[in-house]
């Protein structure tokens, strides 16, 4: 079973919107298999609830981000992850800096596409006024990307065997 995991610094709007959306296109498209889709933040508390500009613009992609709850980066995490996909390059060099037996399975979401856009920010940073521009990019990466992002997490996972 792949699994994919989506990292952003507070687990509360890009990482959680990234995996349920993920986890719908995987449904909808029937896609063959086991799929465990999730999220974490590099810089979060366990427990914390989606922030409320997420909940609003998932719900105009009919998902529920309602009962999300923030969950930290840990080496238990990431050991179960076959693909980790952040949003911020300084999220990745972080990343292999503290855990380096994970970098290999670490990418930047927007390297994934041919078209690479660099970061895609923190809406937090920029008191959501972006919002909806920053969820139509992760969104757009997904859609663009879910063959080469589902062929990632089939390697890595077959390769972790």
């Amino acid at each position: 079973m792949p699994n994919i995991l989506f990292i952003c610094t507070a687990n509360q709007f890009r990482s959680p919107l990234a995996a349920a959306y993920l986890s719908f296109k995987l449904q909808y498209a029937n896609t063959p298999g086991d799929w465990q889709v999730s999220s974490a933040g590099t810089w979060t508390k366990n427990g914390l609830s989606a922030h409320s500009k997420a909940i609003e613009l998932a719900d105009e992609f009919q998902l529920d981000l309602r009962s999300h709850q923030s969950r930290e980066t840990n080496p238990e995490v990431l050991n179960d992850a076959d693909l980790i996909l952040v949003m911020e390059q300084g999220q990745k060099e972080s990343l292999c800096a503290e855990f380096p037996q994970a970098c290999p399975r670490i990418q930047l979401l927007s390297q994934i596409s041919s078209k690479y856009a660099g970061d895609i920010p923190d809406p937090a940073s920029n008191n959501f006024d972006d919002a909806r521009l920053i969820t139509s990019s992760i969104i757009k990466t997904i859609d663009g990307n879910i063959e080469k992002i589902t062929e990632l997490g089939l390697l890595s996972a077959k390769s972790r065997v």
